[in-house]
């Protein structure tokens, strides 16, 4: 057991954290981690459509980066209508949050999420994760693992690993934080 939660320990330091609440459900699984076909089938298609979404427009805005001067008018009209998607995607995600399990993430980053609960976890109970970025207008599903939930304020401080999660998530995840951390940077500076 030792073994098991040191390696997730070294999991959840893989990747920078930016302290920022967002909407999250956590679902409690019986047993172990679900294998991937399982994970990948098990996948809500709000999520699986909104990763597809936010792909297709990164690669759509690269792909103009090609065409030079007038590319610029035309990459301002597709963004203009990826945020109409995009509001509408985050309506659609917004129908998967139950509110019987949701929680805010103190933190969150590419491995992994610290959120405040009222009632334990046990180390090493496998969750299911889902998580609603609002500013980025997407969403993630993914299985975890509990590091550990330590007392704290009113409850408890539960830290999640991601052990179930599909590559462009992580990604999404880990810009996600990175673009926090420098809205976060711009309103200190700012106050200043």
């Amino acid at each position: 057991m030792h073994s098991e939660l040191d390696q997730l320990t070294t999991d959840f330091q893989q990747y920078f954290k930016v302290e920022h609440a967002i909407v999250i459900n956590i679902v409690p699984k019986d047993g172990p981690l679900p294998d991937e076909a399982t994970f990948l089938a098990a996948i809500p298609e709000p999520f699986l459509l909104a990763g597809n979404i936010g792909q297709l427009n990164l690669n759509a805005l690269r792909s103009l980066q090609r065409l030079g001067e007038l590319a610029e008018e035309l990459a301002n009209y597709l963004q203009q209508q990826a945020k109409k998607l995009d509001l509408l995607l985050h309506y659609v995600l917004q129908q998967q949050d139950t509110v019987a399990h949701r929680f805010f993430t103190k933190s969150y980053g590419g491995a992994g999420l610290s959120f405040a609960s009222e009632s334990p976890f046990t180390p090493l109970q496998v969750v299911e994760v889902k998580l609603f970025l609002a500013e980025n207008a997407g969403a993630v599903y993914c299985y975890g693992q509990i590091l550990s939930c330590e007392p704290a304020d009113n409850g408890y401080l539960v830290n999640v690993v991601f052990q179930q999660i599909r590559e462009e998530d992580r990604e999404l995840l880990v810009r996600a934080s990175l673009q926090q951390q420098a809205r976060q940077l711009k309103l200190k500076a700012e106050q200043r």
